[in-house]
């Protein structure tokens, strides 16, 4: 496994681990739902809003889907390494239809980088 590989597995380890702590302590809880929708909600709030507001409108799949896309036409790994961590987010946050689709398209292209998974087209094999 190649290094880049490496750092962009750990990558997306760490967003799916992150994401899922922060939905099991402050958006699953329904004290923290009556918390934040008092008069003056505390500043800890403001992500939990914008998570589901992403959420409720389905950009955390649709954000994996653009870039999932953009790495399978040729875009960097990186883009790739993105589309599979932003589609498991998708995924988590109920934004499964687009999530899986990008982060499927991000997967090929990301594998589509491995010179030993490379193929050679089927007009130049030998006989």
């Amino acid at each position: 496994m190649r290094r880049s590989d490496r750092i962009g597995l750990a990558a997306v380890v760490l967003c799916t681990v992150a994401l899922l702590a922060y939905r099991a302590f402050y958006i699953e809880p329904r004290a923290w739902g009556a918390i934040c929708t008092a008069a003056a909600p505390p500043l800890a709030c403001a992500p939990r809003a914008a998570l589901l507001w992403l959420q409720n409108y389905g950009l955390w799949g649709l954000g994996a889907l653009a870039l999932g896309l953009a790495a399978f036409l040729g875009a960097p790994m990186a883009l790739a390494v993105g589309a599979v961590a932003l589609g498991i987010a998708g995924v988590i946050n109920y934004n499964a239809s687009f999530g899986m689709l990008g982060a499927a398209l991000g997967a090929w292209a990301w594998l589509g980088t491995v010179p030993a998974l490379r193929r050679p087209p089927a007009g130049l094999s030998r006989r």
